[in-house]
């Protein structure tokens, strides 16, 4: 096939919407000859001439999921082209990747926050990511096995993972959607191209390159629910006769949802689950203006067999004019008085500003040196004050606290007010409490090519990459409490733990003990003056303002690093009848490594590894060209295979168990390992009309730092062991305890790292059957896709032990309870061992057609995925558990259909998402396996929302578009998940968003 045919053919099957591979345009002497369909009319080649992208014809050649330079037609990506992005209306990656039904979104935006999620953001908590963390994180989840086992690559290349993030998964927001030139998406496995973390797919982005012009973009985005979103770009780039260079520039904004908006108006859930006041999620914490004191119980009558709840509260009275108050002024109030606090908006608040780079020259005619970096900001703050009013112990004695000594408590002396600023705030007269942070990502590659012949190329690449976030969270707090103290003049005093046992030290320690200070007059003095009120209900009533009790809680620097260097050599080691077989060999070495807060509370100290990988890929033509039969038209064969070796050194413990915080010293040990994995398949074409793609890889993913290595490993406690079916300490006479009908004994028990803990594996099976039918049928294409993915050697622990099997099952593991001869329990092992294992399939269905008119082209395009299993074993005889059409799992299925509509320079497309019915399980929990409260099982009904987007070419220099997503304003599917309700995981809480973009070129 001439070069001419071959890209006239590749131009066809991109008009009629087929996703043929990218790699297939570097290719002079392609094996598979690709059958143009019915070419299109004159007008349309010439839209198509006008509309694409001025390049050089030798430009660098991006493959996803091969290292064969002219890619391996074994894998059928799945192309969004930068003209499909524009056609789907969304103004970033994470909304791109979110429209993908082979995606299941759930980490980005408010999702983040959810505690039970997949970042599990807890502040307070060591072992869960901060807020600070969270905010602005996105992450790619194909096939819902994990954005972890979801591969992500600029180029080609690794990128850092999220800042400070151990699972691994890029951060989307560190990718400038303007700078995409398309993106290739993979689910077929590719751990024996990249190694690890290729589980569940690759979405490789590649950013635009090799153009001559300038490309002016202005675009804003209105949302009818407050996200209103501006962005502004610059594409430019020069050609010379040896090189290109090019840069692309980006700045947006995106303003939070208003909460009011979307439908979150009240925290009061009790209906939704059938009147159960535990889901009335309003409390006097919440606080208010007058200020309020708790005064609820909660206890267990054994009669009743039934928690009882006393909801009461005191607060000053109506007509209250401010000064002292006595008693007499305090009354008594229910649940009516307590504030339905909705916070004023949701998400964050963002600034984005990111530069791409690409360039290529060639110093020889065999010689070439190209490199691409990429840099990007993001700015972000969130709200955080209005979650809790402010708690505030006031002493006795305190001006404004007319209550005498302990009162509400025998232990405590003063005085809990819980008070919420809401004149303060509405006025401006003090701030919002907020997290913020500034993420940076930024990614360095550059290579060097030698050109042997035109088969055969040798090629060294380096790759560097950071991901950073530092951040603080700002917010109104005490830290005081009271507590009696006979030293002291008035029998208590101001307390703080922190403070007391020395556990700040330097510049931290006089920032808190002024902090301290301040606050503990605010609630201890005599002085109206300087005491504060919590019973004025403006900001202007008597005592002093809440400036003590406003302050930076912590503050937080973390990050991710990668460095990789590759040596790789391309060529045609022979020509058969069928084409020439093409093969790739090489090597790479990588270190990569994460610093955050919640990881080095468990190794110590920031940690890393290191990584060397040799890999070979050959794909070997059997039939077709010059050979080919009834029922072989072609068949091509591909073969790959990779070895990785892994080290990784980290904190086992301490010295005699000293805790690091007091100056421990850390046992270091090594976690190495080396994995072997294959990959082949085929791609047969039994007639011209009919391919059959069949692809068998195995992958893995490397053992969590924070498993392998935790400073608390030579640190124990003791643990009770009651009733040990496997043990009687009765008949052997060496029980602890005797209580009747609990007795045992005690074991040691420890939170260990396990250095000998080996990585995930996993085998997927992909089958992809296309039709692309000539004659009569002209313009129709039908795929068909099967997926099947299972992951052995998955992690467990204690906790998840307790989760999902009962206890005769977990305490029989010697893992776990190691036990002497006798058969008694010698320590309770909390480590994490290799034991679980799951399984994930999918079948995928996309049909397509091309009809031209003489009044426009129509393109009609259908995607249906049906999710058929995706389910988790403890162990290998143990039942699956399901979490297909649950809230935190897939779904059941999902139906994508667009239809686009083109005449001369005007075209629009038309887009519908189905989303069906599923379970929230979100507050069931599990217990020995299982579900402790089914009844919280709600069900979610489904959800169709429609887009619309139109493009006008209005001269050849000017182009405007419009894109309206959710058009006609579709209201959640209501379902309740902590205080929201709707699941931001699977609904856009913009809303209906309307946008207008210009494009101008020259």
């Amino acid at each position: 096939m001439s070069t001419n045919k071959f890209k006239l053919s590749l131009v066809a099957l991109a008009v009629l919407g087929i996703n043929a591979p990218a790699a297939f345009a570097a290719e002079k002497d392609a094996n598979i000859e690709v059958q143009a369909p019915q070419a299109p009319t004159a007008a349309a080649a010439n839209d198509q001439k006008a509309n694409a992208p001025k390049v050089k014809p030798d430009e660098h050649i991006v493959v996803t999921g091969s290292r064969l330079q002219y890619g391996n037609v074994v894998s059928k990506p799945t192309i969004i082209t930068e003209q499909d992005i524009k056609e789907r209306g969304v103004s970033s990656v994470e909304e791109l990747i979110r429209t993908l039904p082979q995606n299941l979104a759930t980490i980005g935006g408010m999702a983040n926050s959810r505690v039970r999620g997949p970042l599990g953001v807890a502040d307070g908590s060591p072992s869960n990511m901060s807020s600070i963390g969270a905010l602005g994180v996105s992450a790619a989840n194909l096939g819902g096995m994990g954005a972890g086992r979801t591969l992500i690559l600029v180029n080609g290349r690794r990128m850092a993972g999220a800042a400070g993030i151990q699972d691994g998964f890029v951060n989307l927001n560190g990718i400038p959607l303007s700078a995409i030139e398309r993106v290739e998406i993979t689910t077929d496995g590719a751990s024996a191209v990249y190694g690890a973390d290729a589980m569940g797919g690759v979405i490789n982005f590649i950013l635009k390159s090799g153009y001559t012009g300038t490309t002016v973009t202005v675009q804003h985005e209105d949302s009818n629910n407050g996200a209103d979103n501006s962005r502004f770009s610059v594409y430019s780039g020069y050609g010379w006769n040896s090189g290109t260079v090019s840069m692309t520039l980006d700045y947006s904004k995106r303003k939070p949802v208003i909460n009011a908006k979307t439908g979150y108006v009240t925290n009061d859930y009790s209906a939704y689950y059938d009147g159960d006041e535990n889901f009335d999620r309003r409390s006097f914490s919440n606080g208010g203006q007058p200020g309020i004191i708790n005064n609820s119980t909660s206890y267990y009558d054994w009669d009743l067999d039934a928690y009882i709840n006393t909801i009461s509260a005191y607060t000053i009275r109506d007509g209250y004019a401010g000064g002292r108050p006595t008693m007499d002024d305090m009354v008594e109030v229910g649940r009516e008085a307590i504030r339905d606090f909705v916070p004023r908006v949701g998400g964050p608040d963002t600034e984005s500003k990111s530069v791409t780079l690409n360039f290529e020259q060639e110093l020889t005619d065999k010689l070439k040196v190209y490199g691409t970096g990429l840099f990007t900001r993001n700015e972000s703050s969130q709200d955080v004050i209005e979650s809790d009013g402010i708690s505030l112990t006031m002493a006795p004695g305190q001006y404004y606290n007319p209550f005498p000594e302990y009162y509400f408590s025998s232990w405590d002396p003063g005085v809990t007010a819980y008070y919420y600023p809401e004149d303060e705030l509405a006025s401006g007269q003090m701030p919002y409490g907020h997290s913020q942070n500034r993420s940076d990502t930024w990614s360095l590659n550059a290579g060097v090519s030698y050109e042997f012949n035109k088969d055969t190329k040798l090629e060294f690449i380096y790759t560097t990459s950071r991901a950073t976030t530092k951040g603080a969270t700002y917010d109104y707090d005490s830290i005081v409490s009271m507590i009696s103290d006979s030293a002291s003049p008035n029998g208590f005093r101001c307390y703080n733990f922190q403070l007391d046992y020395g556990r700040y030290a330097g510049a931290e320690q006089a920032f808190y003990q002024d902090l301290f200070d301040r606050q503990c007059a605010a609630l201890t003095s005599n002085d109206p003056n300087i005491a504060f009120n919590p019973w004025k209900s403006t900001a202007d009533g008597s005592g002093s303002g809440l400036d003590p009790f406003y302050y930076r809680h912590n503050s937080e620097s973390r990050g991710s690093r990668l460095e990789n260097y590759e040596l790789r050599l391309n060529g045609a080691l022979m020509e058969l009848p069928a084409g020439k077989v093409y093969y790739a060999v090489g090597g790479e070495y990588n270190d990569d490594g994460i610093d955050s807060n919640e990881v080095k509370v468990m190794t110590g100290e920031a940690v890393h590894r290191t990584r060397n990988g040799f890999f070979a890929e050959a794909s070997v033509p059997v039939f077709g060209h010059k050979l080919n039969f009834p029922g072989m038209n072609a068949l091509t064969l591909s073969l790959a295979a990779r070895r990785d070796s892994y080290s990784t050194e980290g904190a086992l413990g301490t010295i005699d168990g000293v805790p690091v915080e007091q100056g421990g010293e850390i046992l270091y040990g090594k976690n190495t390992f080396t994995r072997w994995t294959p990959s082949y398949g085929f791609k047969w074409e039994p007639i011209s009309d009919v391919t059959v793609r069949a692809k068998w890889t195995e992958g893995f993913k490397a053992p969590p730092y924070t498993a392998m290595f935790n400073v608390t490993g030579t640190s124990s406690y003791t643990a009770y062991l009651t009733n040990d079916p496997y043990y009687d300490c009765r008949a052997n006479a060496d029980c602890d305890f005797d209580w009747g009908s609990s007795y045992g004994y005690y074991a040691p028990r420890t939170t260990a790292p396990n250095e000998k803990l080996k990585p995930q594996t996993s085998k997927q099976a992909s089958y992809t059957v296309s039709w692309l039918p000539s004659g009569v049928l002209s313009g129709l294409t039908v795929d068909v896709t099967y997926n099947n993915t299972k992951i052995d050697n998955e992690y467990a622990d204690l906790d998840d032990l307790n989760h999902y099997a009962p206890f005769e099952q977990t305490v029989a593991l010697e893992d776990f309870y190691p036990r002497d001869e006798n058969g008694k329990i010698t320590a309770v092992r909390n480590m994490t061992f290799n034991m679980s294992g799951s399984e994930y399939s999918s079948l995928l269905y996309e049909v397509g057609y091309y009809l031209y008119t003489d009044f426009g082209s129509f393109k009609p395009h259908l995607t249906f995925i049906r999710n058929l299993k995706s389910e988790t074993k403890l162990f290998a005889d143990s039942d699956p558990m399901s979490d297909v059409g649950h809230l935190g799992g897939v779904d059941r299925y999902k139906m994508t259909g667009s239809l686009q509509y083109t005449y001369n320079n005007f075209s629009a497309t038309l887009w519908a998402y189905y989303l069906p019915s599923y379970i929230n399980d979100y507050e069931v929990q599990l217990s020995a396996g299982q579900e402790i409260n089914p009844e919280k099982n709600k069900d979610v009904g489904s959800m169709t929302t429609f887009d619309l987007t139109m493009s006008y070419q209005l001269s050849n220099s000017l182009r405007v578009n419009f894109a309206g997503r959710n058009i006609f304003d579709r209201a959640p599917s209501f379902v309740v998940v902590e205080q929201l309700p709707y699941d931001v995981a699977r609904y856009n809480v913009a809303g209906r968003t309307l946008s207008l973009e210009l494009q101008y070129e020259f």
